[in-house]
């Protein structure tokens, strides 16, 4: 409860709204009603007018001050209508009504009932428990409404102990035949995972009313077992209790968490067939169905059909396109949301930032965040992290992490800190996203398995192992749960790291494989130079796994294929592509195969090959060929090739640097100068070449002639001095 300090803080303002509203004071008796400007006398009836008229707390507080200057706050009746206004959640104020509900001498059981039942509304758990106590110290029995709220107070702390020593009470003192008291009771042993215990209840429950069956229908429901529910749903109606929407409503969310749109067609005739009334809340329901089993058509159709809409309706359709990958239509839906003048909540703002992100709209989602700030919608947790995630998905990952710093350290939640470390390493921002990483341990904020998924990716690329190791040795020390896509993580990383042996047996130790777990382990094996392992892994998928490959798979394979130099092998999975597995070869699995036709010296073949492709060769295609000509020494066929490698990509310093270097190697030096003039006149410049050391977790980066580091010095005479040794070291040689 309140102290008396902030009780008279209360009074105060309730004293000082009194003063100063000019339409509500005494005058000869008689007051004027602060909502219809009628003259009223002041009497039990009149407060009794302005409290069944009262919408605000700026208006109850008026009307708190005229009883207390009056003296009907000490009447029972007066004092229990002020209390349960305060107490409303969507309108009231808990502190407010603590603070008159602690200055009522003698409060009676409608008073105790109204403050469980804010307190159990607001999570309160542990003051609704004390206000209970205090009420039986007191000497007050509970009633057949005090037990539902305690119920919900203990739904909300997830404590199973306080809801089954209230069912105690509830026996005791004889309150187990009350549908309504029992309904909670079955309400909280269903949510607890007991739904054998609250079948048990309901089945011995003497007289079931529709409130009791719904919420047995609605338990089975959440647990999603929808043929149970329905079942339920069916003996209901032979029982002869008529479902109400409620009912519906239960069963329509769980045909949509479960994507059953059979069912939900059936329940949504049925709704039809008992001209059962499609209000909003029904409208909402079969929208929010139909959206999540894929059925746009039918969706807005009973959308468009719907008399009366909220923002909720709006909100549904809206993310129905946002997860059906509709995110145009999502966007062109809010322009009519405002052309209908409904206002934007939240829930509208995260799945129209959502809709940018999958679209890479970066001006559309700038103009969102505008429209935010403009129209004062709550900048809530979820639609800071919508904001940093637009950001990031559209490229803009200044403005990503502008947002980001703006939100205090304290308000930064483990989605906050993974959406802006996921964003950094999509970015290829790796360094940035470890950094940001030891940030988010410096919080106190303990990743999950997304974070850490994002940041072995960041590892993987950097070649950070030791980073990675302290990652991996994290998940297994905090007891992480290592799914599917940790354990794919953890092989991409190992492998990309060199590490092949960790993430083969890494692979081996994931229960339940799935396709990226193959693609991963194949992958690494061929690039590591296992290609007759990494084609073995393949035999294993065909043979053991009922898990089709797809095309990333036959590129790794043909990629083993390559670095293994099995070219018949080679030409037989690419033969096989369409027949065997139904996949229409891409260029990439084209450029694999004249990758391996050129490593193995078959440039002839190669060429070929490149001609027969029903694409056109890009650049890259190009390149290997010519990498190729290089290794095997085809001057002739390498000039050729450069030529039209600089017709696709004339800026390519690349294919200039590889043509230079078949010059050199041919001793034809005025080539290699021509090649270098050529260069020069175009502005192109050989890319700087880089490297990534790792030191005690840290990601160092250098780059050619690099004199960034802070500790420049120091690496310079080190390196001369390791150079002044390699020197000596030769000359003895």
């Amino acid at each position: 409860m309140l102290n008396r300090v902030t009780c008279f803080r209360f009074l105060h303002e309730s004293i000082a709204a009194f003063r100063c509203f000019p339409c509500l004071h005494i005058h000869h008796e008689s007051i004027r009603h602060p909502l219809n400007q009628e003259w009223v006398l002041c009497q039990p009836s009149a407060i009794t007018s302005l409290l069944d008229h009262c919408t605000t707390m700026e208006e109850l507080k008026q009307i708190h001050a005229q009883m207390i200057t009056t003296g009907m706050i000490q009447e029972t009746f007066f004092a229990s209508r002020l209390l349960a206004f305060c107490t409303v959640p969507s309108s009231g104020r808990l502190d407010y009504a603590s603070c008159v509900f602690g200055q009522i001498p003698h409060p009676n059981l409608f008073m105790w009932n109204s403050m469980i039942r804010a307190c159990a509304h607001s999570r309160l758990t542990k003051m609704a428990f004390s206000l209970y106590n205090q009420m039986l110290d007191r000497g007050f029995s509970p009633d057949k409404y005090t037990f539902p709220f305690l119920i919900k107070a203990s739904i909300h702390n997830s404590s199973i102990e306080q809801g089954t020593m209230i069912h105690g009470q509830i026996i005791k003192l004889g309150f187990e035949r009350d549908a309504f008291v029992m309904s909670a009771i079955i309400k909280l042993y269903s949510l607890s995972g007991r739904i054998e215990t609250a079948r048990q209840l309901f089945d011995e429950s003497p007289e079931r009313d529709v409130v009791l069956w719904t919420t047995m229908v609605a338990a089975y429901a959440h647990l999603g077992d929808s043929e149970e529910a329905l079942k339920l749903f069916d003996q209901m109606q032979v029982s002869g209790v008529i479902p109400n929407k409620v009912t519906v409503v239960s069963l329509l969310s769980a045909c949509a968490r479960f994507h059953a749109l059979g069912r939900g067609q059936w329940l949504h005739s049925f709704i039809k067939d008992n001209k059962i009334r499609c209000d909003v809340l029904v409208g909402n329901a079969l929208v929010n169905m139909y959206t999540k089993c894929g059925d746009l058509q039918n969706a807005g159709q009973v959308f468009n059909n719907m008399k009366m809409k909220n923002t909720v309706s709006w909100n549904v359709l809206i993310g129905g396109f946002v997860q059906n990958n509709l995110p145009a239509e999502a966007l062109a839906l809010f322009q009519k949301m405002k052309q209908n003048g409904m206002k934007p909540s939240e829930v509208t703002m995260v799945n129209l930032l959502s809709a940018c992100a999958r679209l890479g709209d970066l001006e559309e989602g700038k103009n969102l965040h505008s429209y935010i700030n403009d129209y004062n919608i709550n900048w809530d947790t979820f639609v800071r992290n919508a904001l940093i995630n637009m950001y990031a998905k559209c490229g803009d990952m200044n403005s990503a992490a502008q947002v980001f710093h703006t939100i205090p350290t304290s308000e930064k939640d483990v989605v906050t800190w993974t959406t802006m470390i996921t964003g950094y390493v999509q970015g290829n921002c790796f360094k940035e996203a470890l950094s940001l990483f030891h940030m988010m341990q410096t919080s106190r904020v303990p990743p999950n398995a997304v974070t850490l998924v994002s940041l072995l990716s960041a590892c993987a690329q950097l070649g950070a192992l030791e980073q990675g190791k302290w990652i991996h040795a994290y998940i297994d020390e905090k007891l992480v749960k290592s799914d599917v896509f940790v354990g794919n993580a953890l092989v991409d990383m190992y492998s990309k790291c060199g590490c092949i042996e960790k993430a083969v047996q890494i692979f081996h130790n994931i229960p339940k494989k799935d396709i990226f777990s193959w693609n991963s382990v194949i992958g690494g094996l061929a690039v590591n130079g296992y290609g007759r392992e990494a084609l073995a892994i393949f035999g294993q998928l065909l043979e053991e796994s009922d898990i089709f490959p797809d095309h990333v798979t036959l590129t790794a394979v043909l990629c083993a294929c390559s670095h293994a130099g099995m070219v018949s092998e080679g030409m037989d999975h690419f033969s096989n592509m369409k027949n065997l597995y139904n996949i229409s070869p891409t260029i990439e699995h084209y450029g694999c195969m004249v990758d391996l036709l050129g490593r193995a010296g078959l440039l002839k073949e190669a060429v070929s090959f490149t001609e027969k492709m029903p694409f056109e060769p890009n650049s890259i295609i190009y390149g290997s060929l010519l990498s190729a000509c290089r290794v095997h020494h085809e001057l002739e066929l390498g000039e050729l090739i450069a030529e039209e490698i600089l017709m696709l990509a004339p800026n390519d310093d690349g294919a200039y640097i590889l043509l230079s270097n078949m010059y050199s190697e041919a001793g034809k030096w005025n080539k290699v100068r021509r090649v270098r003039r050529k260069m020069g006149s175009q502005g192109i410049d050989k890319a700087p070449g880089c490297s990534l050391v790792e030191v005690n977790g840290i990601v160092h980066e250098f780059l050619a002639g690099d004199t960034s580091h802070p500790q420049c010095g120091e690496i310079y005479l080190n390196l001369m001095h390791l150079n002044s040794l390699i020197c000596h070291a030769s000359d003895l040689v």
